[in-house]
């Protein structure tokens, strides 16, 4: 391990985990100062945090005066203290690393760690791929749904987020909780902890800026093969492993692509709204998967889940037509893409965490074929989701798209100013219930109800 009794540690950003980080670094280094990057937190949490023996600052220290630095991946790299660590040698550690290197204490004997990162899909693929390994094992997911029981049926635990620390608290939540498994899912935001005995890669497509616009999301993402533990596994959107070139041959890589092209292990062999065929070409273990038409969800909004969790099953030894019965049984996942009633109205739910305006335009183009006349919701919980989604482009959105609805519900404070295009057509609600609420009343039955907030669920 990196860190070792007499290491002096300086943990930065408190706001994304760091501190859940510095509390266990304390356990194991002789001393933590905890930086409060962003002037975020309270002062009682900072006075907890010195009262277990964790230094804390509001303002950049001097890198030199401590042997390690643990920083988020999107922590600008002009900041101070990494300025200093970079002219003063000083090693600097990721949050992901860090949580990597803190997960090598818990006792994960005969247990499998699976970890999954990408820009789209992450819950939606971690959530099929946790009902299809229940059908034979317990499995416990840890998504931007919450902390889940796969064999109970039953969240154990809401609000966490899916920064690398989270794993920490959902597994210290399940050791007091007396909560056995054998497989754990965590879905994380830009990469993985290097820990995981399988890593997933869903896509890096429409990659973004970070870290004050200093770096791509899609170089923390690759971090998930470069830090891989040996002997490990790797599952691998294809067009990450185009972007990345060559990968390490001390891990084991399975590649999928969510397109039809047999060059990959698991691929589409057709695909269409009536349903999708996929081929798997593993050693010496190959066939076909049936994906049948589905009435409760968009099935082409799914088709990197599908191809990824199947891969990622049968890499793990599951039998296909037992991935073919849970594909077979899957009714689509809360929020994404998910077609179901409201009091004789048609509601297409699509409000997620990762709900963006390409994914709002799809969702308004397959509510055009599921009828004629069509109330949109659309807009972010800003209290809830770092990234909300831009004025501007929502605006954009309303010049090209709003002849195309009845009606238009714009949710969140920063979607006021754009009522004022049309104050006939556009309403405006604070959050996504009253938003639902609004489009019912302006709906009648059979009427369409399409709903993109981008927000937590």
């Amino acid at each position: 391990m990196i860190f070792h009794s007499r290491s002096r540690a300086a943990v930065l950003d408190l706001t994304h985990g760091g501190a859940v980080i510095a509390r266990k670094l304390k356990k194991i280094t002789g001393a933590v100062t905890a930086i409060d990057v962003y002037g975020t937190m309270s002062s009682e949490l900072l006075a907890e945090l010195e009262s277990e023996g964790i230094k804390t600052s509001r303002e950049p220290l001097k890198a030199s005066d401590f042997d390690i630095i643990v920083a988020p991946v999107h922590l600008d790299a002009n900041y101070p203290m990494l300025l200093d660590a970079s002219a003063n040698k000083i090693p600097v550690l990721s949050h992901h690393q860090a949580v990597g290197h803190i997960l090598s204490g818990y006792d994960l004997k005969n247990r499998t760690i699976i970890e999954l990162t990408g820009t789209k899909a992450k819950t939606s693929t971690a959530l099929l791929l946790a009902d299809i390994l229940s059908r034979e094992k317990k499995v416990i997911s840890h998504t931007s749904r919450g902390l889940e029981d796969w064999s109970t049926g039953t969240v154990l635990r809401k609000g966490l987020s899916i920064t690398p620390a989270s794993i920490l608290t959902a597994l210290d939540h399940l050791q007091d909780a007396g909560i056995g498994f054998d497989v754990f899912i965590a879905e994380i935001s830009l990469g993985g902890t290097g820990f995981a005995d399988i890593g997933i890669i869903t896509t890096i497509a429409n990659d973004y800026k970070i870290a004050n616009n200093t770096r791509l999301a899609s170089d923390a993402k690759r971090r998930m093969i470069l830090d891989a533990k040996p002997r490990s596994k790797l599952v691998v959107n294809n067009d990450a492993l185009r972007f990345f070139g060559a990968c390490r041959r001390d891990i084991d890589i399975i590649s999928f692509t969510d397109s039809i092209n047999a060059a990959c292990n698991v691929y589409f062999e057709s695909l269409d709204a009536k349903g999708a065929t996929l081929g798997y070409f593993l050693g010496v273990e190959h066939g076909r998967i049936h994906i049948p038409e589905a009435s409760d969800y968009d099935i082409t909004s799914y088709k990197t889940a599908f191809v990824c969790a199947t891969s990622v099953a049968l890499c793990m030894n599951i039998d296909a037509r037992t991935i073919e019965r849970s594909l077979l049984e899957f009714k689509g996942a809360e929020g994404r893409m998910r077609k179901k009633s409201l009091d004789g109205r048609i509601l297409i739910d699509n409000s997620n965490s990762g709900m963006d305006i390409r994914t709002a335009i799809k969702a308004l183009e397959y509510s055009k074929k599921e009828g004629e006349r069509i109330v949109m919701v659309l807009g972010e919980e800003a209290k809830e989701v770092c990234e909300g989604l831009d004025p501007a482009v929502v605006d954009l959105f309303i010049n090209d798209h709003l002849h195309e609805v009845a009606a238009l519900v714009l949710v969140g404070e920063r979607m006021k100013p754009l009522i004022v295009k049309d104050l006939k057509k556009i309403h405006h609600a604070n959050d996504l219930p009253c938003g639902i609420e609004l489009a019912r009343s302006l709906t009648k039955e059979k009427d369409i109800i399409l709903s993109c907030v981008k927000c937590f669920r």
